[in-house]
Protein backbone atom coordinates (compact mmCIF):
# COMPACT_ATOMS: atom_id res chain seq x y z
CA UNK A 1 0.00 0.00 0.00
CA UNK A 2 1.10 3.27 -0.65
CA UNK A 3 0.30 6.13 0.74
CA UNK A 4 -0.98 9.11 -1.57
CA UNK A 5 -2.49 12.51 0.34
CA UNK A 6 -2.47 14.00 3.64
CA UNK A 7 -4.38 16.28 4.70
CA UNK A 8 -3.82 19.36 7.14
CA UNK A 9 -5.31 23.14 8.06
CA UNK A 10 -4.00 26.10 7.61
CA UNK A 11 -5.50 29.76 8.31
CA UNK A 12 -2.44 30.62 5.62
CA UNK A 13 -2.17 28.71 3.13
CA UNK A 14 0.50 30.84 1.39
CA UNK A 15 2.64 31.47 4.10
CA UNK A 16 2.77 27.92 4.81
CA UNK A 17 3.68 26.97 1.60
CA UNK A 18 6.53 29.18 1.89
CA UNK A 19 7.06 27.28 4.85
CA UNK A 20 7.79 23.72 3.26
CA UNK A 21 8.93 25.42 0.63
CA UNK A 22 11.84 26.77 2.58
CA UNK A 23 12.25 23.02 3.93
CA UNK A 24 12.73 22.25 0.27
CA UNK A 25 9.54 20.33 -0.56
CA UNK A 26 7.92 21.19 -4.12
CA UNK A 27 4.87 22.88 -3.82
CA UNK A 28 2.15 23.44 -6.46
CA UNK A 29 -1.33 25.10 -5.51
CA UNK A 30 -3.96 23.22 -7.11
CA UNK A 31 -6.51 25.74 -6.53
CA UNK A 32 -5.04 29.25 -4.87
CA UNK A 33 -5.85 30.28 -1.46
CA UNK A 34 -7.86 26.92 -0.92
CA UNK A 35 -5.53 23.74 -1.53
CA UNK A 36 -1.53 23.39 -1.57
CA UNK A 37 -0.52 20.37 -2.98
CA UNK A 38 3.35 19.31 -1.18
CA UNK A 39 4.66 16.58 -4.07
CA UNK A 40 7.50 14.54 -2.46
CA UNK A 41 8.80 11.03 -2.61
CA UNK A 42 6.80 8.85 -2.36
CA UNK A 43 3.83 10.27 -0.71
CA UNK A 44 2.04 13.68 -2.04
CA UNK A 45 0.19 15.76 1.05
CA UNK A 46 -1.95 18.60 0.73
CA UNK A 47 -2.72 21.65 2.93
CA UNK A 48 -6.52 23.15 3.35
CA UNK A 49 -7.51 26.18 4.39
CA UNK A 50 -10.11 26.20 7.15
CA UNK A 51 -12.88 27.33 5.05
CA UNK A 52 -12.73 23.96 3.48
CA UNK A 53 -13.70 20.39 4.80
CA UNK A 54 -11.39 17.98 6.24
CA UNK A 55 -11.82 15.70 8.79
CA UNK A 56 -11.19 16.56 12.75
CA UNK A 57 -9.72 12.72 13.10
CA UNK A 58 -6.56 14.11 10.64
CA UNK A 59 -5.77 17.07 13.01
CA UNK A 60 -3.58 14.48 14.93
CA UNK A 61 -2.01 12.96 12.58
CA UNK A 62 2.34 13.92 12.64
CA UNK A 63 4.09 14.52 8.77
CA UNK A 64 7.38 12.80 9.51
CA UNK A 65 10.29 13.53 7.79
CA UNK A 66 14.42 11.64 7.38
CA UNK A 67 16.97 14.28 7.50
CA UNK A 68 20.49 13.53 6.99
CA UNK A 69 21.42 16.82 9.21
CA UNK A 70 18.94 17.39 12.05
CA UNK A 71 20.40 21.02 13.28
CA UNK A 72 20.34 22.16 10.10
CA UNK A 73 16.51 21.03 9.64
CA UNK A 74 15.79 22.46 13.07
CA UNK A 75 17.96 26.02 12.10
CA UNK A 76 15.48 25.87 8.46
CA UNK A 77 11.85 25.08 10.17
CA UNK A 78 12.73 28.24 13.06
CA UNK A 79 14.07 30.57 10.31
CA UNK A 80 10.34 29.72 8.40
CA UNK A 81 8.48 30.43 11.73
CA UNK A 82 8.23 26.96 13.44
CA UNK A 83 8.40 25.90 17.48
CA UNK A 84 10.37 22.98 18.58
CA UNK A 85 8.90 21.50 21.06
CA UNK A 86 11.01 18.12 21.84
CA UNK A 87 14.51 16.75 20.99
CA UNK A 88 14.79 13.03 21.84
CA UNK A 89 17.68 11.13 21.31
CA UNK A 90 17.22 7.21 20.86
CA UNK A 91 20.45 5.07 21.40
CA UNK A 92 18.86 2.53 18.84
CA UNK A 93 17.66 4.45 16.46
CA UNK A 94 18.63 7.99 15.91
CA UNK A 95 17.61 11.33 17.18
CA UNK A 96 14.30 12.97 16.45
CA UNK A 97 12.70 17.01 16.83
CA UNK A 98 9.06 17.87 17.38
CA UNK A 99 8.04 20.87 16.03
CA UNK A 100 4.84 23.03 14.97
CA UNK A 101 5.04 24.51 11.64
CA UNK A 102 3.59 27.59 11.63
CA UNK A 103 -0.31 26.85 11.53
CA UNK A 104 0.41 24.26 14.34
CA UNK A 105 0.70 21.27 12.65
CA UNK A 106 3.23 18.62 14.43
CA UNK A 107 5.55 17.60 11.95
CA UNK A 108 8.85 15.50 13.18
CA UNK A 109 12.39 15.46 12.11
CA UNK A 110 14.11 12.20 12.00
CA UNK A 111 17.55 11.59 12.10
CA UNK A 112 19.02 7.88 11.67
CA UNK A 113 22.08 6.57 13.42
CA UNK A 114 24.33 6.15 10.41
Amino acid sequence: MKLKQVYLTAADPERLASFYEGLGLKVRFADPGKWIQFVSDPAAFCVASPAESVSDQLQDAVLVFDVDNLEAAIESAVAGGAQVEAIRDMASHGRAVKVRDPSGNVIQFYQAIK
